[in-house]
């Protein structure tokens, strides 16, 4: 089954088959994007960009005009969905992206746009609390839940408290010192190394690959394109 052929079996359409990136059912409200395997972290992928209005030749793309449409529909109340793929360079053109391959699954999103990028966030709340998973230190793997997610190691994640403590590496809130007995043990625990991109064998150190941080420190290191460090984040505190 081609991508056409999934696209139409799920009772959705385009303008275009060539060029369309998103697409629509409207007799059950659905809007189906694309997700580049390139484009995922642990807990959203990216379906939009505005650096994507134009071509490598400076030309205006029509499946980016067809996304916003897609995407004001989505504000209106559509659902939203997504598809993964695997992203490949046209062998004549590395500018050019080319399907490689494709999960023939939809997976149910939720719309999030940050500065010039639309997320598709796993969860309605983009930065939940680690879903324990695995029974080793080997990350990366993908299972399914609710929605597909790379695997946390709740071993891995209690090696780094116990080395590192619960207080944020980048701003120093402690839970326990501000909420007490409440807060006792409550952190999150940060990738280093985004997930996706450690294969599903790698073998994670838990005091140099984890870190732990805040909610409002892990949110503020994933806002944007690009993955902060640590480091990075801390040079924005406005302290």
């Amino acid at each position: 089954m081609n991508r056409k052929e999934f696209i139409q079996s799920l009772g959705a359409t385009c303008k275009n088959w060539t060029w369309s990136w998103s697409f629509v059912n409207h007799d059950k409200k659905v809007v189906i994007f694309g997700s580049w395997d390139v484009e995922r972290d642990q807990e959203r992928s990216v379906i939009l960009r505005e650096k994507w209005e134009y071509n490598f030749k400076n030309k205006k793309q029509p499946g980016y005009t067809q996304a916003l449409e897609h995407i004001s529909l989505v504000h209106a109340g559509y659902e939203l969905f997504t598809f993964n793929m695997v992203f490949s360079e046209h062998p004549d053109n590395p500018e050019i992206a080319v399907i490689k391959d494709f999960e023939r699954k939809l997976h149910k999103r939720y719309l999030r746009k940050e500065q010039d990028v639309w997320y598709a966030d796993f969860l309605p709340n983009p930065f939940p609390h680690e879903i324990p998973s695995a029974e080793s230190f080997i990350e990366g793997a993908k299972t399914l839940v609710t929605v597909n997610h790379y695997e946390r190691d709740p071993k891995a994640r209690h090696a780094c408290i116990q080395y590192h403590g619960t207080t944020c590496k980048c701003c120093g809130f402690n839970f326990e010192m501000v909420y007490g007995e409440h807060g006792k043990g409550f952190i999150h625990v940060h990738h280093i190394k985004p997930l996706h991109t450690i294969g599903e064998n790698y073998v994670i150190d838990p005091v140099t690959d984890l870190v732990p941080l805040c909610p409002n420190c892990h949110a503020m290191i994933h806002l944007g394109s690009k993955v902060l460090l640590v480091e990075e984040l801390k040079k924005k505190l406005m302290l």
